[in-house]
């Protein structure tokens, strides 16, 4: 009796173990590292968008975001880079930009994917010149995010679900509504633009930066410099 019990045990956590592998796998493995001159930021990115995580890796290794700056802060929503032409201190071009005005196309898995504090997203250009919702080839932008009352986010929830007439865009899940509660996020963005990964490591850095003074363009005031971009192995 105690050999069964204890097989049927073992049976169990292999089981247990084996959702967990599937987990992690639908999630991704692949993570790198933005070094910032105010502290290190490190993202998994997701596997369910190869174009984007390909692209992003691709980017990285090449030198694309060494010594670029983050060029655009909405207070205490989100942190946006990627233009490879923005160097920092008016450095000299360490790679060839000339073939880097391209897009991507659209890999939105929303709500599986959505707007919580640290999500990695790619930015692109508005709806109407874009009805695509294709993604800037290079630039991104993380979410810092400001945290909901109930009350707000179904507020937000309500204006998105009046501005989309084509889709339905379906309700808030359980797991949403915690998270914009309780850590923050930036809501008004689900289902827009393509999120690829999510910040493991370094969140409080990503809500210092968006916490930096800008000017009335949301540039901010002071550079703030992408050191180098580094795909663990």
């Amino acid at each position: 009796m105690r050999n069964f019990m204890r097989m049927i045990c073992g049976i169990v956590m292999t089981l247990l173990m084996s959702g967990c592998s599937d987990k992690n796998d639908r999630i991704g493995k692949t993570e790198v590292v933005i070094e910032t001159d105010r502290g290190k930021i490190t993202l998994r990115l997701f596997d369910d968008t190869p174009v984007h995580r390909d692209n992003f890796i691709r980017l990285a290794k090449a030198g694309a975001y060494d010594g670029i700056i983050w060029h655009r802060v909405v207070k205490d929503m989100l942190i946006q880079s990627g233009d490879p032409r923005l160097k920092a201190r008016g450095e000299k071009l360490m790679v060839d930009t000339s073939q880097m005005n391209y897009t991507l196309p659209a890999e939105i898995h929303y709500p599986r994917h959505y707007h919580r504090a640290g999500a990695l997203a790619a930015a692109r250009e508005s709806n109407d010149v874009n009805p695509e919702k294709r993604s800037s080839g290079t630039q991104f932008y993380i979410v810092g995010g400001t945290v909901y009352t109930p009350g707000k986010l179904a507020e937000v929830h309500q204006l998105m679900q009046d501005a989309d007439t084509l889709h339905k865009i379906p309700a808030l899940t359980e797991a949403q509504k915690k998270s914009y509660t309780t850590k923050g996020g930036a809501a008004h963005l689900d289902g827009e633009y393509t999120v690829f990964g999510q910040v493991v490591d370094g969140l409080e850095v990503v809500k210092y930066l968006t916490r930096t003074p800008t000017d009335d363009k949301e540039h901010p005031l002071k550079e703030i410099c992408i050191k180098r971009v580094i795909v663990k192995d």
